[in-house]
């Protein structure tokens, strides 16, 4: 026999877990994410990850021949820096859209690649869990009453 309390803590873990599918999902599909950004004479472009690491450095044509050292290191930081930004941009853009309020620090944490899901929607069973069991023991003692 179930009480209405736990029929609505199953639903609840029942959706907990359907939002912990959704958002496995959209973090896959962030995976797999890259970003080129190419300099204006296209002569140079640079591609990074879905956690904004440098994954490619091209060079085309012959005009980053003739740039100085220093222009060149400084073309290919700023061309580096623009596709990180760019990553990160994607990558808050997949999440935002799921994520409830007040998210904001474990969403910047996702998209750096610092945050476990599997542990989030553990602590939330647990907590989940230990609010049913203070509700069960509130109603043992109403019954004494």
């Amino acid at each position: 026999m179930s009480s209405p309390l736990f029929n609505q803590m199953e639903n609840a873990l029942a959706d907990l877990r359907k939002q912990q599918e959704r958002i496995r999902e959209a973090q896959e599909r962030a995976e797999k994410e890259t970003t080129t950004v190419s300099s204006k004479d296209r002569s140079i472009s640079a591609t990074v990850d879905h956690r904004q690491r440098l994954t490619g450095l091209k060079f085309s044509g012959t005009r980053y021949r003739t740039m100085a050292p220093a222009e060149l290191a400084n073309k290919i930081v700023e061309l580096v820096r623009q596709a990180q930004d760019e990553a990160s941009q994607k990558s808050i853009a997949v999440y935002s859209a799921m994520a409830p309020a007040g998210f904001g620090s474990a969403l910047t944490d996702m998209v750096n690649g610092d945050f476990d899901l599997d542990t989030m929607f553990d602590e939330a069973v647990r907590e989940a869990d230990s609010m049913s069991d203070a509700a069960d023991e509130g109603e043992g003692t109403d019954r004494g009453k």
